[in-house]
């Protein structure tokens, strides 16, 4: 019997707090008569009884675990038939950056007519010839280069975004890598013995900071550092000057994006934005440009040169700050790029098909780290 009655007191504890959901409890104030609902769930809002103390934590727990329970429904996983591309692509292999017009000319080895940029480059092709035991590769434009010009191979992401059915009603986002979760919040805390795989969806159901440490709760006892998690903040409002429903959303702090129909999200996925020192800037830009795909590269003729070719679904929103789909990295979720935006090649082809010309693309920054000065947004990409 003391155990039992000690049990309650820890619950009644906890429950002070973790907040009960609106649908499972009401506040007390509003029924001053009624009786204390004895522990158990509730989890219908017409309740006879006031549901606190250890009703309402038994309650909220029940509560998390439904939500958990049909995530899957509220928040589906784009159609995995977007991101198909007509390319395949090549790290370049500096020493054998060797273009030829024809196939004869790459088979013999002879008459070359020159090299793309040097530097960090990736070669974009579309068929392969393979004879006595070596490759020729037929690029994008139709030239050809050698096998030895393969330094690897890059295999593009295929992370899906999700389509929410209705508004979200809390943060929610993806774990960056694989995650072991926390009993309470706090570094020195116990492990749940869980651990949440890389790009996982979960919902934020209570946030602690301790000390200068933000904490979230994604399961009943179960705790990650927000640094492990990139997360979406559903917009409460369109962004100032948008006065259409219509926009692109991009939080440079959690390096997500939404996107927005008639004021209600229909997107949301993981990005790569600018690093500290090629910033995506913050503000309100319009999509002005759009390609299928095209060259990028930045940097010519220095040592930190870079030359992509057939860059796929490229959107230019800021200058030459373009929403486009990434093949030469797996970053999504840190900010790696020169000031673009990276999708994946799923997201970003479904981005490309909404996506119309003028339409609005907010980025901002709600950790306020990002320098606004146009002075450091100068042009870093430059279109073959």
């Amino acid at each position: 019997m003391r155990r039992y009655l000690f049990s309650l007191l820890a619950l009644a504890v906890t429950a002070l707090f973790i907040s009960a959901p609106v649908s499972a409890a009401e506040d007390p104030a509003d029924q001053p008569s009624a009786p204390v609902c004895l522990p158990g769930v509730y989890l219908d809002s017409q309740n006879e009884c006031s549901v606190v103390g250890p009703a309402a934590y038994l309650t909220n727990i029940a509560y998390i675990e439904s939500q958990i329970a049909n995530q899957a429904e509220r928040f589906p996983l784009l159609d995995e038939s977007f991101g198909e591309t007509e390319f395949s692509y090549f790290r370049v292999e500096e020493s054998a950056n060797v273009i030829f017009s024809s196939y004869d000319t790459a088979a013999a080895n002879t008459a070359a007519t020159g090299s793309l940029y040097k530097g960090y480059t990736f070669a974009a092709y579309t068929r392969v010839v393979e004879e006595g035991g070596k490759k020729l590769f037929q690029l994008s434009d139709g030239r050809w280069m050698r096998g030895s010009a393969a330094s690897y191979h890059a295999t593009p992401n295929r992370f899906l975004g999700v389509m929410p059915t209705e508004q979200p009603v809390r943060k929610f986002g993806w774990t960056l890598k694989d995650t072991p979760t926390l009993k309470a919040p706090g570094y020195y805390e116990p492990r749940s013995g869980n651990v949440i795989p890389r790009y996982t969806l979960i919902e934020v159901f209570d946030h602690r900071k301790v000390g200068l440490s933000d904490w979230y709760m994604i399961a009943p006892d179960e705790w990650v550092y927000m640094t492990q998690v990139a997360l979406v903040y559903p917009a409460e409002a369109p962004p100032e000057g948008v006065e259409n429903g219509r926009w692109i959303e991009i939080n440079i702090f959690e390096q997500t994006l939404a996107v927005y129909e008639d004021n209600q999200m229909i997107f949301a996925t993981l990005i790569t934005s600018g690093s500290s020192r090629n910033y995506t800037r913050p503000g309100l830009f319009k999509i002005y440009e759009k390609h299928e795909s095209t060259h990028m590269g930045g940097d010519l003729g220095t040592d930190s040169a870079y030359y992509l070719m057939d860059v796929p679904w490229t959107m230019y929103f800021d200058e030459r700050r373009a929403l486009h789909a990434e093949y030469w990295h797996d970053h999504l979720g840190y900010k790696s790029s020169h000031g673009c935006v990276n999708m994946s090649f799923p997201d970003s082809d479904w981005l490309f098909e909404w996506a119309e010309y003028g339409d609005w693309v907010f980025a901002w920054d709600p950790s306020g780290q990002t320098p606004e000065d146009p002075k450091l947004f100068t042009q870093h990409l430059d279109e073959d």
